[in-house]
């Protein structure tokens, strides 16, 4: 294969997105809007971790106002013994959300990672590892998530993706492999196992692979980029000018992409 810097496979990547939970319904959204609202006037009972949860799901399910993440730290911070016995699990969400991984970690740091056995938790602590490139740990806290919560894909796909990124191939590989066992359109794991191949240089399961992501989802940068790599290494330029083509067309400051299609005229 022609050497053409911008477009080797070692340049190749998968790609990573942030877990949202789902919407509320307009009924959910209804009952925490009518608890938000009454708080002032028959909340003597409720203790403080209880009202910071209330604040912490209308905003990440309903309106992500960060205003509302300030009012439940607020709650949490005239709960401390309470929410310390509760593992410090709604600090650690709300810090979270506010991007702040340092202070997510300091609290991450006083836990033992098999004491923990919220899922969700697990996983806001393992992103904020892989946010700080703090990677083997990340890996860490992911197991932990899906250990809890197998089935939960999304968090197995991160799981996987941090096994790429401290470079247990082999172990990322059983698990994009167990993802698409369950569920095989889901488009991230087809990529991430395309990009496998591609490392092994198994173009043929590569491609495949990697055109069943792009029949999922057409307009991914990372499938993309990856299918017009393969097309290089068969000598298929016109080919891997097409996605490249495409991906600027719908991504148009992609300077990868336009470093890739420099190479190949």
């Amino acid at each position: 294969m022609p050497k053409n810097g911008s477009i080797d496979i070692p340049h190749v990547a998968v790609t990573d997105h942030q877990i949202r939970k789902r919407p509320l319904t307009d009924e959910e959204a209804a009952e925490i809007t009518a608890f938000l609202g009454l708080r002032c006037f028959n909340n003597d009972s409720v203790d403080g971790v209880t009202q910071a949860r209330a604040f912490l799901e209308f905003y990440e399910r309903y309106n992500p106002n960060k205003g509302l993440l300030d009012s439940a730290i607020g709650y949490l911070n005239k709960a401390q013994k309470l929410e310390a016995q509760k593992q410090n699990r709604d600090y650690i969400r709300a810090y979270y959300l506010l991007n702040n991984y340092d202070k997510v970690i300091s609290y991450a740091s006083t836990l033992d990672t098999n004491s923990m056995k919220d899922a969700w938790t697990c996983y806001r602590i393992g992103e904020a590892y892989y946010k700080q490139q703090q990677k083997t740990l990340a890996v860490q806290w992911y197991k932990r998530a899906v250990s809890i919560w197998p089935y939960a894909l999304d968090f197995q796909n991160k799981y996987g993706i941090s096994l790429l990124a401290t470079q247990n191939i082999a172990a990322a590989k059983k698990v994009f492999q167990f993802i698409l066992k369950e569920h095989t359109n889901y488009a991230p794991a087809n990529t991430s196992l395309g990009y496998i191949y591609m490392q092994e240089a198994n173009m043929v399961m590569a491609y495949n692979y990697l055109k069943k992501a792009n029949e999922l989802n057409p307009d991914d940068e990372q499938t993309l980029i990856n299918l017009a790599v393969v097309h290089h290494f068969n000598q298929e330029d016109g080919k891997a000018k097409k996605y490249l083509k495409h991906l600027l067309l719908k991504h148009p400051n992609n300077a990868k992409a336009k470093a890739m299609l420099l190479d190949l005229k």
